[in-house]
């Protein structure tokens, strides 16, 4: 394998596990994914293939004692202030709380949330080298989360909890979430909710949009009020952070593309303040679904290459 470092990325999600490895130059060298299989029969399955994999991958990857695997996990909820483990992530992944993977594995493992690993990728692939040093990112999807990045650096804020920008309120009489925000952007966009949103006729925000692209009157009310929100959301936070460029990216991004980026343009000219004529940019990721992986990697990287 030649003597340098290699990172290994996992991204733990509700439906799939998935790797990367990464070289130190930034070169993914491989990837997969599988099954989390979090409600199986097997107590903590999804817990067991992770633990399995890095075992696996140390062998493989490790060349010496002064150039072992370095592995870094991104994972929902919220994690403590050294990123060793995740301190509170309701309702999903039972086990992960408070579980300390450093102490299991025998070597530290470096933990950062999903919307963070996700905007990190992104940035460090694709931004960082245009010179842009304030970007934000959202990820649409089941929920809506996210991450920050002020002057080329990963923002996690006091209680790493930087970057949940679906807990912001966006109607204060609106039906309350997890963390008791009442009328999130999570609420009004995320795929969770949409059979509420629309009377119980769409499942899911694929199904919302294909009957807005195929001309349903109410399907398009539906979703444009979604939008709406969605862009008095950016707007709202780009008075807050400033970002040079707002990335878009998780399931309903790369399934909506242009049925969402078009009308949410149109809907930002009414609500963004353009100070001189100058407007924030609105792009859509690139990296796809391994973009949390290999944030985590790059997490690890950035934290072994600073010490």
């Amino acid at each position: 394998m030649g003597k340098e470092n290699y990172f290994l990325g996992i991204d733990i999600g509700g439906t799939k596990i998935k790797t990367v490895i990464l070289k130190n130059n930034g070169e993914v060298v491989e990837q997969d994914e599988v099954f989390t299989e979090d409600r199986a029969t097997e107590k903590e399955l999804w817990k067991k293939k992770i633990i399995q994999t890095i075992t696996e991958k140390s062998q493989d990857y490790s060349n010496d004692s002064h150039h072992p695997l370095h592995c870094g996990i991104s994972a929902p909820g919220l994690v403590d202030a050294q990123n060793r483990t995740v301190l509170h992530m309701p309702e999903r992944l039972k086990g992960i709380e408070k579980f300390d993977w450093s102490a299991v594995i025998g070597k530290p493992i470096a933990i950062v949330n999903d919307g963070h690993s996700a905007c990190l990728a992104e940035y460090e692939f694709i931004y960082r080298s245009a010179g842009i040093k304030h970007l934000l990112m959202l990820t649409l999807g089941t929920g809506v989360g996210g991450g920050i990045i002020i002057n080329g650096e990963l923002y996690q804020g006091h209680l790493q909890r930087a970057g949940h920008v679906g807990h912001m309120t966006l109607n204060s009489f609106g039906t309350p979430t997890m963390t008791n925000m009442p009328g999130s952007l999570e609420y009004e966009f995320g795929n969770f909710s949409v059979s509420e949103r629309t009377e119980g006729r769409f499942n899911s925000v694929r199904e919302l949009v294909k009957a807005y692209e195929n001309g349903d009157v109410q399907a398009g009310k539906w979703w444009l009020r979604s939008v709406r929100k969605l862009a008095a959301a950016l707007a709202s936070l780009t008075n807050i952070i400033a970002p040079e460029c707002i990335v878009l990216g998780g399931g309903i991004m790369e399934g909506a593309g242009d049925s969402l980026l078009g009308p949410l343009k149109k809907v930002m000219a009414d609500y963004e303040w353009r100070p001189g004529g100058y407007n924030v940019e609105i792009k859509q990721a690139e990296l796809g679904r391994f973009a949390g992986a290999i944030g985590a990697a790059l997490f690890v990287k950035n934290k072994i290459n600073c010490t």
